[in-house]
């Protein structure tokens, strides 16, 4: 916020918005954690971490990647990683559904709580990175 006015209130709403949209859309059974759902967000997650990872080692070195930098390329990366943040709530939600249908011991509860965490830190880090990305150097 000291160095864009306003983006962390921009960034709190906006995930706050897509986590609740998320959830409304998985209650409606709009997009459901089918195995094969799974199989894809799991491999896709991975290939981010992968990409990220590279990334950061050559930013190391030195080597500009262009994926952090607010070219198009990184508005496009961020926008991928918005997207698939989000859709890695489905599965969160289908974790906390299966726990409850099956019986799962209440103490196991924080697992489920740790992954919408993780994934709401996760988008609201892309999201604040977007939205510096299209504030101006007045």
């Amino acid at each position: 916020d000291t160095f864009y006015d306003g983006i962390v209130l921009q960034a709190v709403v906006a995930t706050f918005g897509v986590f609740f949209l998320m959830a409304m859309i998985y209650k409606a059974r709009i997009i459901r954690a089918t195995p094969k759902f799974a199989r894809i967000m799991v491999a896709i997650i991975a290939g981010l971490f992968g990409v990220m990872l590279i990334n950061l080692v050559l930013a190391l070195f030195g080597v500009n990647t262009h994926l952090r930098d607010g070219s198009p390329l990184a508005i496009g990366f961020s926008l991928v990683c918005i997207v698939v943040a989000a859709l890695s709530f489905v599965l969160n939600f289908a974790e906390i559904e299966e726990g409850v249908r099956m019986g799962l011991p209440q103490r196991y509860s924080w697992t489920a709580a740790f992954g919408i965490v993780v994934g709401l830190v996760w988008l609201y880090l892309e999201i604040l990175r977007l939205l510096s990305y299209f504030q101006g150097d007045d």
